[in-house]
Formats: structure tokens, sequence, C-alpha cells
């Protein structure tokens, strides 16, 4: 591995770190300061660092209000001095040997990441061993920082050493920033996505990574890839927090682009690009198996657009291997519409003999069309489990499982709480609501699914703003047609407001597109729901 490798910011490791600190015996207790710490580094997961403030945090973290005022209400604060006191603490103990250490500064919300080499049981938990701090040992990772290690050879000013105190242990002092060189940021951004260059041999201005033949690049590490389709990004984090690279490993079509809204769609930059024509992507992998999904929607054929047309407009074969999955593939059918986002899933999909999985896009009637490719580590037979809350961002629950930021809808509106709700060993998950008369079109493959809804009244209830009580909200639930919920009270059901409900359903079976449409249908007031999980049964 060059220096250079080892300099860039690493965020698979640093969201590794924050795993092992969410689910340590100093935070596996503490779903205030759980949800502080995984809200503010998401937010910088996310390059949304500058808007980590005090009223964002208790808003978006908290529930509070929006005329939440910082002076009168002090909640931020206090526990942001009781997150840096157990941060402190773990790093002393459990996290003593993390390569990783995370950290909240004094006077700011937003997160700091050191990478240190060396660390011992012995050393201060700030501190490599010996209490020294070599210069070339530590990288620091925060907003504005290049992430880059100051060496000897570095022309940049070097890290002074540590001070001493009157009780004889070190402080680190802030490493003054090192300026990155352009061609540096572009490696940092390749080697972020999985893809290592020689740029010695490439003048700055070949050094586009995009495309990339798919024989010049060894497998990708991490068991993750991520492709926006006609995209020339290096790098983009969505607004779930899903990291993506550009467009690569392809050969054939032409890119495009459009503007127009795609309904049931987490983030409009997934689709307003792609690739068409007839084309194919060679993607590199390490042999295992892992789990396809495909992004496509339909932005030029429909009733209202300037095409005109509709159903078998655009007519093409997608091949995984030489083997036809998707044939005389319609977006517009799958989707149920024009304009909307459509995913297919397929399970047990591995590279071929040559260490490549091979994906062609086949014409049939106009041109084939690809927004984004996703692969992740797949479980054998079943799709991974989808979990879901209606927060605006990722949420971990106690058990530190990591549930999805609201997705797949169509309808209702969304709202937060500041009341802590009862009868759940992960109140996180109970946090805001949809409402409405909406809809979840959740893409699966073939199969039977354990379906689980999460609800809790949070506005109706003698002591709420609402009042009232059983009968204020009435609702149906459907999945594909099938009546799950006739009549549902969540009051009555949970025997009261703020109270933590689940229903679940087995058996559930995807339509034939490889959907689970999830209705949600007013009768009396609004439906809603906070959270949802699928659960691909075995077979």
């Amino acid at each position: 591995m060059s220096s250079s490798e080892q300099d860039t910011p690493r965020i698979d490791e640093m969201r590794a770190e924050l795993s092992a600190v969410l689910s340590s015996k100093y935070f596996s207790r503490a779903p205030t300061l759980v949800q502080f710490l995984s809200y503010v580094c998401e937010k910088y997961f996310q390059g949304q660092a500058e808007q980590i403030k005090e009223y964002t945090v208790a808003l978006e973290a908290f529930g509070r209000p929006e005329t939440f005022e910082p002076k009168r209400d002090p909640i931020v604060r206090v526990d942001a001095n009781r997150l840096r006191l157990r941060l402190l603490k773990y790093y002393r103990h459990e996290g003593r040997n993390h390569a990783v250490r995370i950290s909240l500064p004094t006077g700011q919300y937003i997160p700091m990441f050191e990478f240190c080499d060396g660390a011992s049981a012995k050393s201060h938990p700030l501190l490599p061993a010996g209490g020294a701090l070599p210069p070339e040992t530590v990288v620091s990772h925060s907003p504005g920082s290049n992430g880059a290690a100051l060496t000897h050879d570095n022309p940049q000013p070097v890290a002074s050493l540590p001070e001493e105190t009157s009780d004889g242990t070190r402080q680190r002092r802030k490493i003054p920033r090192p300026v990155y060189s352009l061609a540096g940021l572009m490696l940092a951004i390749l080697t972020l996505s999985g893809i290592s260059l020689r740029w010695s041999s490439l003048p700055l201005s070949q050094a586009d990574p995009l495309p990339i033949p798919a024989s010049s690049v060894p497998a990708l590490p991490g068991g993750e890839v991520r492709i926006l389709c006609g995209n020339s990004t290096p790098r983009y984090v969505d607004q779930v927090g899903r990291i993506w690279a550009g467009d690569r490993f392809f050969a054939g079509g032409e890119t495009f682009a459009t503007n127009v809204p795609i309904a049931r769609s987490e983030d409009p930059v997934i689709w307003q690009k792609g690739r068409e024509g007839s084309f194919a992507y060679d993607i590199p992998l390490n042999p295992d198996i892992y789990e396809l999904r495909l992004y496509f929607a339909e932005p030029v054929y429909g009733v209202d657009e300037k095409e005109g047309g509709g159903e078998t407009n655009r007519l093409f074969d997608v091949l995984v291997n030489g083997n036809i999955i998707l044939d005389n593939f319609d977006i517009i059918a799958d989707a149920c519409g024009t304009r909307t986002a459509d995913v297919k899933v397929l399970t047990d999909v591995s590279p071929a003999s040559d260490g490549y999985l091979h994906l062609r896009f086949t014409p049939r009637k106009s041109r084939a069309l690809l927004n984004a490719v996703e692969l992740v580590p797949g479980i054998p037979g079943r799709i991974r489990p989808i979990q879901i809350t209606t927060s605006s961002y990722p949420v971990y629950s106690t058990d530190q499982t990591l549930w999805g930021a609201d997705r797949y809808f169509v309808g209702g509106s969304h709202v937060s709480y500041t009341e802590r709700v009862a009868g759940s060993d992960s109140p996180q998950i109970y946090g805001s609501e949809r409402f409405g008369n909406f809809s979840y079109c959740i893409p699966v493959a073939p199969g039977r699914y354990t379906v689980r809804l999460h609800f809790r009244e949070a506005w109706f209830g003698p002591e709420n703003g609402g009042k009232g009580g059983a009968g204020s909200r009435i609702f149906d639930v459907h999945c594909n047609g099938l009546m799950l919920l006739k009549d549902f009270d969540i009051f009555s059901e949970a025997g009261g407001a703020d109270r933590a409900f689940m229903k679940e359903f087995r058996g559930l079976e995807a339509n034939p597109q490889g959907k689970l449409i999830l209705t949600f249908q007013p009768s009396e007031n609004y439906a809603c729901i906070s959270a949802l999980e699928v659960i691909q049964e075995a077979e």
C-alpha cells in the first residue's frame, strides 16, 4: 500500500468504529447518547457537517419543536458533555487499542475521527503508545481536514510534541492541517471508491477515472459496490447514507441526463443520469455471494410525456453472466408508471470464473436503460432484512441494528416527536412517523416475507395535542391488495398513547413484479406508521 493510500480518510473504517462504540457496554444502555452520536456521525458521513448545529441537533436528533430555544433548553450542551465523557471512558478501557477513535471537540458538535497506529493498552486514550506523538502515526479527520498524515517528508508544517501537564501525562496538540494538491485529492477520492491507478504513468489531464477498463483494476475491497450510471462524480453519499461511485466498468452505450421528478425516489441524484443503448458492465468482485439491485426509471415514454406511448415502447433483456434474468423487460409495466423508481432485486449472485460479474443490456425495442447498480454481501437464498424508520436520517436501535431512513413511499407527511415512547427496548425507531394517505412499494426478490409494522399513537390522547383517545384515529392497511388491518386503532390496541406497538404478518408473497406494496388508507383521521421491517422467510 502506498503512503498516499495510507493517508486517505477511510470512511468504512469510521463507520465500523462507530458501530463498535455504539455496541459497547458504555453506550448500549444510553439511548440518548446513541442517538446523539449516530446523528452527528451520519451527518458527517453524508458530507453535511456544516448542518450540525445546536438547533438542528435539538430538532432532528432529540425531536425538539421548531420553537426550540437553546438559551432556555440546554439539552444539547448537557448531552454533548455527557457524550464527551462517555467517549473518554470508552477509549480508556474497551476501545484503548482501536486504530480509529472518535471524539467530540469541546465547543462544537461535529465529530472528529483520528487514525492511530500502534495504540497500546498502557497509553493515554488519545495518544499512541509511549505518550509521544510521532507525526507519521496519526491522521485526524474532521471537517476542513484533508486527513493527510504529516511526515518528515511532507513539506507542510509538522505537529509539535504534546505538552506535559502537571500530573505528568501528555496532552495532544491539534495538528496543523496540510493542503492537498489536486492530484492528491483525486487519488484520495479514487482510493475511497476502491480504485487504484498508477498515477505516475498518467498525466493529470488523463487521470479521469471514468471510464476505467475492467481489466485494469483489481477486485473491489469491502464487499459493497454502488455505481451511478452515466454520472462522472467520483463519489456521492446519498440521503440515506450509502456511498456511490461514478460510472465505471462499462463498455458501449451512451450517457443521458434528465431533470424530471421521479416518484418513490429516496434521492433524485440516483435517477438524474444513466446509460442507454446496447451496453455492458464487467464488475470485478471478490469470490462471494452478493445481492444485486438494478435501478431503473422511465424518463421519456408515457401518456403525459413528449414522446407519448407507454407500455411496450421500451423493451430490453438483462443478462447476468450470460443468463437472462429480465426478458423483454418493460420499466413502465414493472414500476406501474412512468417517472417512477423501479428496483429489481436478485439474490445468490456471484462473479464468473474470471472474477468479474458480467451484466449485459440488450435492446429489443428502443434502447436499454439503467440508472444505477448496487452490489452488497448477500445471504444464501434470501435478501438482506430491510429495516426502515420514518426518520429523515438513519438511526441505530439499542441492539445496534442500523435502520435506514424513510424511502420507497408515495404520499403522506413526516413529523417527529419529543416525547419518549414506552414499551420498547428500542425507542429510537419510534421518534417520528409518516401520516396521511400513503403507500410503500418495497422492492424484494420472489418469495414469502414476514412484515413487521411498528406504531405509536403520539398525537391523540388526553395529554397529547390532539386530545381524544380511542376511536380518534382509524385506518386500514393492505399488502398487495390483501387486507392486513381493518379499522385499526393504535390507541386501543396499544392500551394508550405513546406506547410502542408492533403487528407481525407472515407468509406475505411478493407480487409478480417483485414488490411488497403496503397501502395505508385512512377511515377516521390519518393513517400513520413509525417504522417497518421486511424479512424473507426460508423456503
